[in-house]
């Protein structure tokens, strides 16, 4: 039977946020990525490489990194985070304006926030800074605006935070009071980041991981639509993954990912699912206790754990369709 062709990518770096702050361990060894990248994606196409750029109000030196990461090319899913303090979306505007004229034929893709849903969950998401809501909508808008005007070429969307509580609609009825028609109408892409099982204190079996995960997207497509963002939109699972540490061995990530990816798959193309990113290729700090630190298929010296040979093959099955 023809399956529904996904398109993969991981977060590739050793740096990782969560609400205790940023977690930093040895550096990044870029041939070990490559090398790592190549061999996940196998025969099928390359990995796509999702990576994240912060706006704390700093303008031109947020540019400067951009344009780092757009030298990469056509690969990148690059994620613009807000992420300044005083709120000023006017100035973050700018700034999304500036990304697309200068970049948006280079990149891939480009969300504009990340996360602004997510408002108890302090430093990481968007939604712990003020005014996030309107840099979701006005962002996505200027964005659009101006890949019209200069003809570029990047799929253009966002990226919230799963949340199947019913306190989850009040967000999505905000946003169309902003300006829903206009936002809905430039969104190429709605990005979702998904994390079944990943927070709980106990190890979910593979039929309660298939039940979180359909729920979770499921609710998502349901949510998009209070915005009047149609159906024929194509969600992106931009985060998903499952942290090793104290109860949860590397054999369990390896089982649990791997239903993870298999469900997503199956789910594809009744709810138009395009993509499953990685998060993340390496743990950020392998020696520390910080949960945000172990979520990598790799070590931190980038020896494999087992979801990494487990991954390789679910990429394999879910993108065949022969």
């Amino acid at each position: 039977m023809k399956r529904h062709l996904l398109l993969f990518g991981v977060y590739p770096l050793g740096m990782t946020g969560g609400p205790r702050g940023v977690v930093v361990g040895p550096p990044d060894d870029m041939a070990s990525i490559g090398e790592a990248l190549g061999g996940l994606a196998g025969d099928g196409p390359p990995l796509l490489v999702r990576l994240y750029v912060t706006f704390d109000g700093a303008l031109e030196a947020t540019l400067d990194q951009v344009a780092q990461f757009a030298q990469i090319g056509g690969l990148v899913d690059l994620s613009l985070n807000f992420h300044d303090r005083g709120g000023d979306v006017e100035r973050w505007c700018a700034f999304v304006e500036q990304v697309v004229q200068r970049h948006g034929s280079q990149v891939g893709s480009i969300g504009v926030t990340n996360e602004a849903n997510l408002v108890d969950v302090p430093f990481a998401p968007d939604g712990a800074y003020p005014n996030a809501l309107e840099a979701l909508v006005d962002g996505v808008i200027v964005a659009a605006e101006t890949k019209r005007r200069v003809g570029a070429t990047a799929a253009l969307g966002f990226t919230t935070a799963s949340d199947t509580s019913p306190g989850a609609e009040p967000f999505w009825q905000r946003v169309v009071r902003r300006n829903g028609s206009a936002f809905s109408a430039a969104v190429d892409f709605a990005g979702l980041t998904m994390y079944p099982g990943g927070f709980e204190p106990q190890v979910f079996s593979a039929t309660e991981l298939r039940q979180r995960t359909t729920e979770m997207l499921t609710a998502y497509r349901a949510q998009l639509a209070i915005a009047a963002i149609a159906d024929t939109v194509p969600i992106r699972v931009c985060e998903s993954g499952w942290p090793t540490g104290p109860g949860r061995s590397e054999e369990d990530q390896a089982d649990t990912l791997r239903t993870i990816v298999e469900t997503v798959a199956g789910l594809a193309g009744d709810l138009r699912i395009t993509h499953f990113e990685l998060f993340t290729l390496r743990d950020a700090n392998g020696s520390g206790d910080d949960v945000f630190g172990h979520f990598g298929i790799l070590r931190d010296d980038y020896t494999r754990k087992p979801a990494y040979d487990v991954l390789c093959r679910a990429i394999a099955r879910a993108a065949d369709t022969r």
